[in-house]
């Protein structure tokens, strides 16, 4: 019933269309009801008055009561369609935009597959039922209420003998429906399961060819598939024992009419016409009646999806702005972590009483190993999660008193897993500011060292990449990330790993351009890469959640603590490609010193 509380909200908001349905609903019952009465003067006329031209005015006005329920039948489908698709429409909106708004935490807990299932598939099935089993159900209650009260005006008796019978099928469908839904609802987890499978198989494709995983990721496949064909089976047999036992019973309900009814018609206690009404009544009701199966299964199917879907609807955002939450202006890009304490489970801290403080305009590399809480810093400053404990200030703004949008409006991040639309090159580093000149967008592609591979494409800006960026290579999408960072020309950039795979010409290119435009923005980057690291202002070093060492390259080499037994590691791996670039940096500037000197 819950649910059904829920879904009224949005069959409400189309009320008008409802009448509309109920009106035609009720129009092409009455109708449906007429019929056979006319049908039984016809007999009668055949019987006893015998009159042809009483027969043909007869015929007519049933040809044309058919013609009108037929008209009336169309513009019940019609808007019953119309208004099936519109609430379904609202309900899929509200899914998706929830989605949207929900924390990362939220997608922690749920597979992308469970995800794409509920906003899909259950959605459709939450259409599907309000498209004919719900106009089935509406006419089949005005449909009882019309025939009953006609087959009980003819002969209370036989309708009372013929419904003890009937009533059988609510008893049958009554149980059908206690075992159907927990089968179609553990269905629908199943088949949320294959599909997150699926997606991440497809996703990792390249991956699962190189390793020849195909075997171990067919069996990963089968085995949910399995459990939803079980699932299905399973279902297929409830209602292969049950649905025919409606059957069974209409055929029981016509020995009754036929047998009581004849015993009546011989005794002279209803007339041949009347009987021949009242099993039309009665063959009438058989139909709805047989089709409860199938509205009671659409139901129970649209029940287990629906409540799947409702909850991402009424999911609550964890990370969401308060009430009194200011908008971020001006920001000159201040950064202070004051104590801060994470940790994405209970009991398991990530970070550790971190504090450092980020001055405008600085350059900072965060350094350490896998684990050590580099990227964790990076998503709570971006209010991906909320601390623990501590708080995190930007101009002295405690990030969880500012409206999230306008915090991360100045906030630009090229992650270390670029992420690239199946769209235009022009329309992915727009992404951040739909609303960009393409002046503004050469602008930012120059500065990335993007331009000139861009202008090699087919279709130069207006070339489409593929899904996730796959017509290009792997240093290409990265110039590309970054200059959808660099338009959104924020005070704060945040740089996670973005150069890794890059070439050391290219890579040259990138610093020397950014190392420009750092000079008027905080800059956090997060990267192996000695190149990066030394030229920073502060370096600091994480290890196991905390900060262990903190201050610039020359000041952590002469301590000979962690970092510079880091950057020896580090080094010897990059020394070519640290070598190539010093070379390369020395040739420029003997080359302007030579032009200065002409």
């Amino acid at each position: 019933m819950r649910f059904l509380k829920k879904l009224a909200r949005y069959i409400l908001r189309r009320w008008h269309l409802l009448v509309i349905i109920v009106a035609c609903t009720i129009a092409v019952t009455y109708i449906n009801i007429y019929i056979p009465k006319l049908g039984g003067q016809v007999v009668r006329n055949i019987l006893e008055v015998r009159d042809y031209g009483v027969l043909i005015w007869l015929v007519i006005q049933i040809i044309g009561l058919t013609g009108v329920s037929g008209a009336l039948s169309f513009i019940l489908r019609y808007v019953n369609g119309y208004f099936a698709q519109k609430v379904i429409y609202e309900i899929r909106n509200e899914a998706y935009e929830s989605i949207q708004r929900q924390s990362l935490a939220f997608f922690d807990k749920i597979d992308t597959g469970q995800l794409m299932s509920r906003a899909t598939t259950d959605t459709e099935r939450i259409g599907r039922f309000l498209t004919f089993p719900f106009r089935m159900l509406v006419q089949t209650a005005f449909l009882l209420t019309g025939v009953i009260t006609s087959m009980i005006m003819i002969d209370w008796e036989l309708t009372i003998a013929s419904f003890m019978i009937i009533s059988l099928i609510l008893v049958n469908f009554s149980l059908f429906g206690k075992k159907i839904r927990l089968v179609i609802s553990r269905s629908r987890e199943h088949f949320g399961e294959l599909t997150s499978i699926l997606w991440e198989n497809i996703s990792g494709i390249r991956v699962v060819r190189a390793f020849a995983m195909e075997d171990y990721e067919k069996e990963k496949f089968q085995r949910p598939n399995r459990a939803y064909y079980d699932a299905m089976v399973k279902a297929a047999v409830l209602r292969a024992i049950f649905l025919p036992i409606t059957g069974l019973i209409g055929g029981f309900v016509t020995v009754i009419i036929f047998w009581l009814g004849g015993i009546r018609v011989i005794e002279g206690r209803l007339s041949i016409d009347m009987l021949y009404v009242f099993s039309s009544y009665a063959f009438m009701l058989m139909r709805p009646m047989s089709m409860l199966g199938m509205i009671w299964t659409g139901y129970q199917r649209m029940t287990a999806a629906g409540e799947r879907v409702f909850q991402i609807i009424e999911a609550e955002p964890e990370i969401k702005d308060k009430p009194d939450a200011i908008e971020l202006k001006d920001v000159k890009g201040h950064i202070k972590f004051e104590n801060v304490y994470f940790g994405y489970e209970k009991d398991k801290p990530i970070l550790k009483n971190v504090s450092f403080e980020i001055k405008p305009g600085e350059t900072v590399a965060l350094l350490g190993p896998t684990g050590s809480g580099k990227s964790t810093i990076i998503h709570l400053l971006m209010r991906f999660y909320d601390v623990t404990s501590g708080r995190i200030l930007i101009d002295g703004h405690d990030i969880r008193d500012v409206k999230l949008k306008s915090l991360r409006r100045h906030i630009g991040i090229v992650s270390q897993e670029i992420f690239l639309f199946n769209k235009t090159v022009k329309e992915n580093i727009s992404f951040g500011r739909p609303d960009a000149s393409m002046d503004d967008i050469i602008r930012a592609a120059k500065i990335a060292q993007a331009h000139e591979f861009i202008m090699k494409l087919p279709n130069g800006y207006d070339t489409i990449i593929g899904e996730r960026g796959v017509n290009l290579s792997g240093g290409q999408r990265q110039r590309i990330a970054i200059a959808r960072a660099l338009l959104l020309n924020p005070k704060i950039l945040i740089l996670d790993d973005s150069t890794s795979s890059v070439d050391v010409d290219t890579e040259y290119e990138i610093q020397k351009a950014l190392s420009a435009l750092f000079k008027n923005r905080t800059t956090i980057v997060i990267t192996q890469r000695i190149s990066t690291i030394r030229n920073a202002d502060k370096i600091i070093v994480m290890d196991n959640g905390e900060i262990v060492e903190e201050g610039n390259h020359e000041t952590l080499i002469a301590k000979k603590g962690i970092y510079y037994r880091l950057y020896q590691t580090l080094y010897e791996a990059q020394k070519e490609v640290i070598e190539a670039v010093d070379a390369r940096r020395r040739r420029e500037e003997k080359m302007m010193q030579r032009r200065s000197g002409e």
